[in-house]
């Protein structure tokens, strides 16, 4: 594994959480009070898209099985022809992290990059391997649990909330720690594949697992609702939107930012509780299916009372910053995270931005 390159210095360490560790792994009952629009997204199901569906899933399944050795080979040639390949990712990729880790060295860039496209199929092994792997267990086998004293106090109110990540670590294995933890009815929001196959076949695992999926489109009205009935709602919010995007700082520079999920959050008022799941120290996650499950923070509705989507959008990215610089090792880099971001001040609207040109 890559060495993280210029630690930024660690918050005060977390609490270690024990009591949940005999849960078992299961796919709960659960009388899901809110209905969500179709995943799938209907206009996607061609036979060229089942036959990629059948061959993604075949090469996916295939790998899984390999010995160790093996599988890392595999793993490692494919994200090196993906690296040589996609030159405008991994020159994003590139960007990304000199704005995250300023003092890195290139050889240090460099091998943040390569990881980052190894990461990548590690994560789509993962994402498949779960019910095999982890499915069935206990959670403190598969799972070490550690949270900030305000996260465990939220799990043990009643109500909703919403919980916010970074594309960091595995973040394909956090559900059945966090169902199993007691945050449900679980929901999570995102964005369909453009294949109804494989669209069906996540949303299919997510629900073996506990979490019912919200597609983005209809996120304004299911998010709301779920909390108002006691649910916890997953976001994943450092991608880059391409629709009516705010501008904040992200890592020091203007980064766009989603402005749907700042007007949602100010119109929720459920406290934003952040996570992440990364390997456990010193572990291979596709040898020894162990996890950290961390929950460093929260932030009260309260304290986003009178801010505008762009000065919640800066608050949630500070935290986002903490997520990625735990591991930068597990970080996604590949995101093309400053692109076509307006020179302005942060925190411009992009009519703002425009008008001062």
């Amino acid at each position: 594994m890559a060495e993280a390159p210029n630690p930024v210095p660690e918050a005060p360490p977390l609490e270690r959480v024990h009591r949940f560790d005999d849960v078992r792994l299961e796919t709960p009952a659960v009388d899901w009070p809110v209905e969500v629009p179709p995943f799938e997204e209907g206009r996607f199901h061609g036979a060229k898209h089942r036959a990629l569906q059948v061959l993604m899933r075949t090469a996916q399944e295939s790998a899984l099985r390999l010995p160790g050795p093996l599988q890392r080979g595999l793993v490692s040639a494919l994200a090196g022809a993906g690296r040589a390949l996609d030159r405008r990712h991994t020159r994003a990729a590139e960007d990304y992290i000199r704005a995250a880790l300023p003092l890195a060295t290139d050889p240090e860039v460099d091998a943040l990059v390569a990881q980052a496209w190894r990461h990548l199929l590690r994560i789509a092994l993962v994402a498949v391997g779960m019910d095999r792997h982890v499915m069935g267990g206990r959670l403190g086998d598969h799972y070490e649990i550690e949270a900030c004293p305000q996260a465990m106090e939220v799990l043990g109110r009643p109500g909703g909330s919403i919980m916010l990540s970074a594309h960091v670590g595995f973040w394909e294995a956090c559900c059945p720690a966090i169902v199993g933890m007691g945050w449900g009815p679980s929901y999570g929001v995102g964005k369909a594949p453009r294949n109804d196959f494989v669209a069906r076949d996540l949303r299919r695992a997510r629900e073996s697992q506990g979490m019912r999926v919200i597609p983005r489109r209809g996120a304004m009205a299911a998010v709301p609702a779920a909390v108002r009935a006691g649910a916890s709602v997953g976001m994943l919010l450092d991608h880059r939107p391409r629709q009516k995007p705010v501008y904040a700082p992200f890592f020091g520079r203007i980064a766009a930012c989603d402005r749907s999920a700042g007007v949602l959050l100010r119109r929720v008022k459920a406290p934003l509780v952040f996570y992440a799941c990364y390997s456990a120290e010193g572990t291979d996650a596709l040898d020894s299916w162990r996890f950290k499950l961390r929950f460093p923070a929260v932030i009260e509705p309260e304290e986003l009372v009178g801010l505008g989507p762009e000065s919640i959008a800066a608050r949630i990215n500070s935290e986002l910053e903490r997520l990625i610089l735990h591991r930068p090792d597990e970080a996604f880099w590949l995101h093309d995270r400053f692109r076509g971001a307006p020179e302005g001040a942060p925190g411009e609207s992009e009519a703002e931005s425009s008008r001062a040109r």
